[in-house]
């Protein structure tokens, strides 16, 4: 249907065939809110709708008169109709087939905006769901009189689903299990049974279930069950509704072979919830666990070791004759009970002169079993004890532990269980289960709008299933955004978790409390003080900052390597190096007993302090030939030098802050981060005051951000003031504003002035280091026409570069040798520019790899094979669309606009035209420019061209980019490339 509300009409008028409805009702019934005219304007509109809807299947479907409306009843064939006439009739096929069109309630997960419709929905669903429950208890009953045990199963899951509370029903279902011979089941049924009655109703089982469930389990320790012997053991006056089930010497001859085999019995809980997201980690641990007999899921509180644990179990149930048996450890205190904690769940009793332990082991001995030990982090030790003495005795029982910690025993296999996924959009496993614990609390909750956020929540939530379970909860009384604007206080948003699970599981806060408390206070220390950390670190910081007092230097490792294997912390090798993180979840909590302590003032400043010289080093390799050294460094430390600044300036630290600030921009521009380029002009007036002698970087670094944002005249008088101290001993010589003051001449047409700058700049003795303005001389005299003089000095420019062994120079010297040479000698710009190319990509610097690639595809159109480096550009693109650098931006359109008139799309040329405009002025900064356009003009026709221009001069940055990246799609596709040669 076209709208909800057709579709709303189409359920009313359903179960109305036989009574025409009146026009007023129907516009009150969905459309009340309106005025009479418009709620009538509106069932016009709908009636049309379904009209047109039902016309392919049944075109006189609709009877509408003057004053009623209603469907021909020989038109449809209506399921909940059927259904109703179903229960109505006597007999058990009838019953059969009503209840097997009962897949759902009426009309589930449907909403309309209407009220007087939603009322009538709410009590058409509980009419049917009564109809529903009578017909399945009417069924019961002759399954179960019939002796049809299958069948009597399948009908009591059913009523068990529809309403779960009813206790007559469970113990029926355990009592059918049981004379199957599937006593895990039974006993599962009535682990979900007593959890359901404590949850919902506060209260036990009665005394028959609690009896039949003695029995059951009772009887298996008493032997290795057979099929038979669980059969005949189930006391006939236990059960209520089983008194009537025929005996088990005729159950025998109506159940197959293989329901008697091989069923294996256990304690596992039916889970009320589905299981998402961890089919993988289901595959890749049942694959461990086949070749080992121990297994410990590892993993911080909260992340779904339990849960994971149970369904592989269940997984793996068939493996293991004497079932898949659970005992939780989380309430027990006293080491010494872990063995009677496993005792008890099987019923061992100690034998004389043998500890609990090697009792239990020796109960154990002569089966083949699956036992799942539960939270064994606080009893690590006896439980490695345990677990030793079992895996010595019992050579046919496996172990799967889980913990926040390894168990240490030999043979021991470690899976760690790591956060759900979280970046595939509305699909990803996190999402999903925001999603479905969210109906939980709210049936009829959907997405809309706010996929974007549920997946945000998700991701500062960690991906950890229990913080996604208890911000899902909160939907009941907060919208998504609400949730997502409050998780800076995650630990008080986050409680309330459902009652039935451990408490330490009811809120946030407990679940990282409970971990850190078993901590040494050293463990404590180091975590807490990690927690200045963003975005992880490595050991050279950690052991800088976070040793102190009575933790010294070299005993920081250690305590790391500690924390990690207690899932506080996570190790990653990154080269040859290990870098450390948690999750953020775990460090706000390791940051607020900072604080407790008093010390964040200390540990902040000591953090801020390391980063301000580490950017120093980095910005000395950044000089050099290991450029990609400090690209990488920046990429992971990123987010610490954002800490490092911000902390710094709030405490008026201007020499830290400025230190940062005037040594990472010029690594993040050329990486294409454009955050760090935002720092200088925060603290460029208190440098000023103080005379800080990064002063002069500061203000070019301020003059690019200005230029970048549109601001020409504030770009040009931070530049200016920056080459104002060019010459005074108080500061370092800020020689790249004349390169600043270049390019913003250029783009605004005043090509001269730009050659002026840049060979001010070139001629600087303090050029000399890296030679970034003579880099570019060749490229503004191309630019402003002077080609030949531009030719004559790129070569020698290029060695005199090459020397300074700065690869960033490097390439700014071949791409402005590939300018010069553009229009002379096109063979010569291409190899000048693959060259640049090729060292854009070994050393790191995607600036210039953004700014060559579409140059270089531009001359290959030329020479008539384009699509090499066509299927480049998407990437490209990519990168260039997380920028707002508008040097960059100039640059790639300009080329772009070249490419594509070359590869005869005038229009997209003529667009990407109207979408530099906005950005410059002029576009006689690109020699070639006014030219190519002049043609494109001449091709489209001047009306034409102007509309293009205007749409592309609408389009936001983003929308530009994602309209040239479509482009260049269609480009290959027109070249015989495929999609899949593109990406």
């Amino acid at each position: 249907m076209a709208t909800k509300k057709t579709t709303a009409l189409l359920a009313y008028l359903a179960l109305h065939p036989d009574d025409p409805q009146a026009r007023p009702k129907l516009a009150a019934l969905l459309w009340g809110d309106h005025d009479e005219a418009q709620a009538r304007d509106s069932l016009r509109q709908a009636l049309s709708l379904l009209r047109k809807a039902l016309s392919h299947i049944y075109p006189t479907a609709l009877v509408a008169q003057e004053d009623t409306i209603r469907l021909e009843p020989a038109a449809l064939e209506i399921d909940a109709r059927v259904f109703e006439e179903l229960i109505a009739e006597p007999g058990v096929a009838n019953l059969e087939r009503a209840i097997g069109l009962y897949r759902g309630e009426f009309l589930d997960g449907f909403q309309v905006s209407a009220p007087e419709f939603e009322s009538w929905a709410a009590a058409e669903r509980q009419r049917f769901r009564e109809l529903a429950l009578e017909g399945m208890a009417k069924l019961l009953d002759h399954h179960l009189s019939a002796g049809v045990i299958e069948r009597g199963i399948h009908i009591a899951t059913r009523l068990l689903a529809a309403d779960p509370l009813q206790e007559r029903v469970h113990r029926t279902l355990m009592g059918l299990y049981a004379r199957q011979g599937r006593q895990g089941a039974a006993l599962r049924q009535y682990r979900t049974c007593a959890e359901l009655l404590s949850r919902e109703l506060g209260i036990e089982p009665d005394a028959q279930t609690k009896t039949l469930q003695r029995h059951l389990l009772r009887e298996w320790n008493r032997t290795q069950p057979k099929a038979s012997a669980i059969c005949s053991s189930v006391p006939q006056g236990a059960v209520g509704w089983i008194d009537q089930v025929p005996d088990t010497e005729g159950l025998s001859r109506s159940i197959p072979p293989s329901v008697h085999a091989n069923a294996a019995p256990g304690n596992l809980p039916v889970q009320a919830t589905s299981f998402l997201g961890r089919d993988r980690d289901v595959a890749r641990a049942g694959r461990i666990l086949s070749s080992a007999r121990l297994v410990t899921l590892t993993g911080p509180g909260g992340i779904g070791k339990t849960r994971l644990a149970l369904q592989l179990a269940a997984t793996m149930r068939d493996n293991y004759p004497d079932g898949t048996w659970l005992v939780e450890l989380a309430a027990f205190d006293d080491p010494n009970a872990t063995g009677h904690a496993v005792a008890d769940v099987f019923g061992i009793t100690q034998q004389p002169g043998k500890t609990i332990e090697q009792s239990v082991a020796n109960a154990l001995a002569g089966r083949s079993l699956l036992l799942i030990l539960d939270n064994c982090e606080h009893l690590i030790d006896a439980i490695a004890g345990l677990a030793r003495e079992i895996l010595s005795t019992c050579p046919h029982v496996s172990l799967l532990a889980t913990s926040r910690e390894t168990l240490m025993v030999h043979g021991e296999r470690t899976y760690p269980v790591l956060p759900l996924e979280c970046g595939d959009g509305i699909d990803a496993p996190a999402v999903e289960l925001f999603v479905e614990r969210a109906r939980f609390v709210e049936p009829h909750f959907e997405l809309n709008g706010d996929a974007d956020t549920i997946c945000e929540i998700c991701r500062r939530l960690d991906g950890i299933p229990l913080a996604i379970e208890l911000a899902a909860a909160r939907t009941r009384a907060m919208s998504p955004t609400q949730i997502r604007d409050r998780l800076h206080e995650r630990f008080r948003l986050l409680t309330s978790g459902s009652r039935h699970v451990l408490k330490r599981h009811q809120t946030l806060r407990h679940a990282v409390e409970w971990s850190y408390d078993l901590l040494s206070p050293s463990e404590k220390a180091v975590l807490s003080r990690a927690s200045v950390f963003s975005g992880g670190f490595g050991l050279e910081a950690a052991e800088r900052i976070c040793s102190s007092g009575d933790i010294a230097a070299a005993d920081v490792l250690y305590l790391l390597d500690s924390l990690v294997r207690k899932s506080l912390l996570s190790a990653k090798r990154v080269g040859n190096a290990v870098r450390y993180s948690q999750l953020e979840t775990i460090r706000q909590f390791a940051e607020e007993r900072l604080a407790m302590l008093g010390e964040t003032e200390v540990f902040r400043g000591r953090h801020a302090q390391f980063f301000a010289e580490d950017a120093e080093t980095h910005h000395r390799i950044w000089r050099s030939p290991q450029q990609l050294m400090a690209y990488v460094w920046l990429d992971q430390e990123v987010d610490n030098l954002r800490a490092a600044f911000r902390w710094a300036s709030s405490q008026d630290d201007i020499d830290v802050a400025a230190r940062i600030a005037s040594r990472v921009p010029s690594m993040a521009v050329l990486r294409v981060r454009s955050e760090p380029l935002n720092w200088p002009t925060e603290i460029v007036d208190a440098a000023r005051r103080a005379g800080h002698r990064r002063l002069g970087a500061l203000l070019t670094y301020a003059a690019k951000r200005a230029w970048n944002l549109g601001r020409v005249q504030e770009a040009t008088l931070y530049a200016e003031e920056a080459t104002a101290l060019m010459g005074n001993a108080n500061f370092d010589p800020p020689v790249w504003a004349f390169s600043v003051l270049a390019m913003i001449a250029s783009r605004q047409g005043n090509a001269e002035s730009a050659v002026k700058f840049a060979r001010a700049g070139a001629e600087h003795p303090a050029d000399r280091r890296e030679r970034q303005c003579l880099a570019t001389l060749p490229f503004y005299l191309a630019m402003a026409g002077a080609h030949d003089e531009a030719m004559a000095i790129a070569d020698d420019i290029v060695d005199k570069v090459a020397a300074a062994r700065t690869p960033s120079s490097l390439i700014a010297a071949l791409f402005s040798k590939g300018r010069a040479f553009s229009e002379a000698n096109p063979r010569c710009a291409l190899d000048a520019l693959e060259m640049a190319l090729a060292h854009a990509r070994t050393s790191g610097n995607r600036y210039w790899e953004i700014v060559i690639i579409p140059a270089v595809a531009e001359l290959q159109v030329r020479s008539g094979d384009p699509v090499k480096t066509l299927r480049t550009l998407p990437r490209m693109l990519e990168i260039w669309g997380q920028s707002t650098e508008i040097g960059l931006a100039t640059l790639t359109t300009a080329t772009l606009i070249l490419l594509f008139e070359r590869l005869g799309h005038p229009t997209v040329a003529a667009t990407l035209s109207g979408a530099l405009s906005q950005m410059i002025p002029s576009t006689s900064f690109f020699q070639e420019l006014p030219d190519t356009l002049a043609r494109v003009r001449d091709v489209m026709g001047e009306a034409a061209f102007a509309e293009a221009k205007r749409h592309g001069a609408a389009m936001a940055h983003r929308e530009m980019v994602d309209y040239a990246a479509n482009q260049v799609q269609h480009a290959l596709a027109a070249r015989g490339a495929s999609n899949a040669e593109c990406r």
